[in-house]
């Protein structure tokens, strides 16, 4: 099986129950209104044209739209966008939900104002290909708006209390904790999985020609029930964002 298919299928394996994982969906108004200060900082308030790549169950692309924004969003996996097409006809927002790769955007140059997307280049076989092609849909000015985190190699506190945490991880969850989204040979395949970060990030936004970078720290309050904080503690987020423009 190639790369892609390997993501692409691990990606609709967890489709149904994304929305319920902790950090994952959001759960509650202190977290919503959480993300659109967040969002809106990054972005400003008026209303523009965004594409949220890797949109997976519309969680941030909803979100946006109900901010006032025209959104569309793409990813990989169909039953990811299954979830988000459901959600959005639910609460009845305008939200286009299209098959894409983030590697391989179906859009002509220039046709957004903003490209955002959450927890995604780190899955990504060529970053440096999946920004470019982030910047080359954008309009001249446009920004794009990385929200990631910095977890490779956490810190020992944490990684002694997922050890410690096992037997509870394998009895609720049905997974061993250690094993991570693909095994350690697709991990070799994934760059950023080696890399620092956000210094890498960095770096292919520079090498991209983008200018005016930016990174914040992303606190979000993560609403976790007595049993996640008992299975990843109580710790916040190592989440970040970086915005950057790309030149006229």
């Amino acid at each position: 099986m190639k790369a892609k298919d390997i993501i692409k299928e691990e990606w609709d394996l967890l489709a149904q129950d994304f929305d319920n994982k902790a950090g994952h969906g959001i759960r509650t108004k202190e977290e919503e209104e959480a993300w659109i200060n967040l969002l809106t900082r990054a972005i400003g308030t008026k209303r523009l044209k965004i594409l949220d790549v890797g949109c997976g169950t519309g969680v941030i692309a909803l979100l946006l739209a109900e901010m006032g924004h025209e959104v569309t969003g793409v990813d990989i996996s169909e039953r990811m966008l299954e979830r988000a097409r459901e959600k959005a006809k639910s609460i009845e927002i305008p939200v286009k939900f299209e098959f894409g790769d983030a590697e391989d955007l179906p859009f002509d140059d220039g046709n957004f104002d903003v490209v955002v997307n959450r927890h995604l280049l780190w899955t990504m076989l060529n970053p440096e290909k999946a920004v470019s092609e982030w910047k080359r849909v954008l309009k001249p000015e446009g920004r794009v708006i990385i929200i990631d985190g910095s977890w490779n190699g956490q810190a020992l506190r944490k990684r002694v209390w997922r050890f410690l945490a096992v037997p509870l991880i394998l009895i609720t969850e049905h997974r061993i904790p250690w094993h991570g989204h693909y095994d350690k040979d697709m991990e070799k395949n994934l760059p950023m999985k080696q890399r620092k970060r956000p210094q890498a990030d960095i770096e292919i936004l520079e090498y991209c020609g983008f200018v005016d970078i930016n990174m914040s720290k992303v606190t979000i309050p993560i609403t976790r029930t007595f049993i996640e904080r008992l299975k990843y503690g109580y710790w916040g987020s190592d989440e970040f964002l970086l915005s950057a423009t790309k030149l006229k």
